[in-house]
């Protein structure tokens, strides 16, 4: 069965959450990924609970990352908290400074992980669609132009069909993630590029080859 969702005829802003109830992973690809998600669904994210030691919210994005994100997750992957807390500027509000802990949680405790695709791979990472996974492991997925942040959800326009047949799960699956179909999709000669450090972009786009949480 597959249902349509418009932000002109109903907030946007629960729909992730509301799925995510009795989910047990999520797989996802957006063209931006930001920590400011966690205040739409942090709470739901949080909820869920891995099988087997399985990283619950999987994701792919392109490299235009927030530069406090990217410090944060560099933190999370080498454990430097005293470090990444005594980094973070003095104008940086409470809120944020809230936001960026809860990121760094997610991402050391492994809850969460985010591999980060270099253009040079398939050009700029733009499609957006999630699969999610219920407890008793039957599979769903949203299609739409809804990036992962909270303006995505809340603020701007946008359109998702959601599609409750295994078939259209299958078919998003192949897409959402390196950890299924995405890394075998590479041209020959073509890594998705890995790097022990997390490099700081200066500007909106130069994180290439990061990753959040391994």
């Amino acid at each position: 069965m597959i249902q349509r969702y418009s932000s002109r005829r109903s907030p946007l802003k629960d729909f992730l959450a509301k799925q995510l109830q009795d989910a047990r992973r999520y797989d996802r690809i957006a063209g931006f990924f930001s920590s400011s998600l966690l205040e739409v669904a942090g709470e739901a994210l949080e909820r869920m609970t891995p099988e087997g030691g399985e990283t619950c919210v999987r994701g792919v994005c392109n490299s235009r990352l927030n530069p406090l994100d990217v410090q944060t997750a560099r933190a999370a992957k080498w454990g430097m908290h005293r470090e990444w807390c005594a980094s973070l500027r003095a104008e940086i509000g409470t809120p944020m400074k809230a936001r960026l802990q809860r990121l760094y949680d997610f991402l050391q405790s492994g809850h969460l992980k985010v591999k980060v695709l270099p253009d040079e791979a398939f050009g700029l990472v733009h499609g957006t669609a999630g699969v999610i996974t219920r407890t008793d492991g039957s599979r769903f997925c949203f299609i739409g132009r809804a990036n992962e942040s909270r303006t995505a959800w809340v603020s701007n326009y946008d359109l998702i069909w959601l599609d409750e047949s295994e078939e259209a799960a299958s078919f998003s699956a192949s897409s959402t993630t390196r950890f299924s179909g995405l890394a075998a999709g590479y041209p020959d000669g073509c890594r998705m590029k890995e790097s022990p450090s997390m490099p700081v972009p200066q500007n909106r786009g130069s994180s290439r080859g990061a990753n959040f949480g391994g």
